[in-house]
């Protein structure tokens, strides 16, 4: 792992306050494809008259943010919050105060929302088919900040639903190269305060894990 975010300096913090309150840090989606997912043959020609779609109420209604989740997601949630936690006292100095994130049960259920939204809506994306980016799915849950972030991993394959997806996410954002505008920076960026997950699985062989991260208004950087 690169040691450069050990050398951080007080002109990196401050240009990771410009840049992540300018606006907020929506990184590329990671998706992980474990085993070649093979093709399916083409659908068979509808028939005259026979409809082609239909979308139903529930089709166009977004899933709410969760305050709960079962115990093995939650599970997968931890582990993931510990990874980061650990990822980022590697890799910033042990002066900062955001050196370790701390959990935030309302971003865990945005997150949680969001993840479940995307797989039961098949759309990955940081904005949902209706517009509504992270920072709105913050706001509407009654979350205040002075700067958001979001990271998105998915991974297909027999081990979705095991840890084993968790940090194949994990390894995937942080071997990126040095940057504040990909995931590892976005997961490193030394003004983030609170961190909450969101992992949602479908059986059929699906995982996908939403950070949401804040700087909480007033938090203080320095540890003293």
């Amino acid at each position: 792992m690169s040691d450069d975010w050990l050398q951080l300096t007080e002109e990196d913090i401050a240009r990771a306050q410009r840049l992540t309150r300018a606006r907020p840090v929506m990184t590329e989606i990671i998706t992980i494809t474990r085993d070649e997912i093979p093709a399916e043959p083409p659908p068979a020609p509808p028939r005259r008259n026979e409809a082609i779609l239909t979308i139903t109420r529930e089709d166009l209604t977004p899933t709410p943010p969760q305050a709960s989740t079962t115990a093995d997601l939650r599970e997968l949630e931890t582990l993931m919050f510990a990874l980061v936690n650990t990822a980022r006292q590697h890799n910033l100095p042990g002066w900062l105060g955001t050196a370790r994130l701390k959990w935030h049960d309302g971003l865990a259920a945005v997150a949680r929302g969001h993840s479940a939204d995307m797989l039961r809506r098949q759309y990955v994306a940081h904005v949902t088919p209706e517009g509504i980016t992270a920072a709105r799915r913050i706001e509407r849950h009654g979350v205040g900040y002075v700067a958001c972030g979001e990271n998105i991993g998915i991974v297909y394959g027999e081990t979705t639903n095991m840890a084993q997806a968790v940090h194949d996410i994990h390894n995937a954002f942080m071997n990126q190269p040095r940057s504040l505008t990909n995931h590892r920076g976005n997961l490193l960026n030394p003004i983030w305060t609170h961190v909450g997950i969101g992992v949602a699985y479908t059986p059929d062989g699906s995982l996908v894990a939403t950070q949401n991260f804040i700087s909480a208004p007033a938090a203080r950087l320095r540890g003293r």
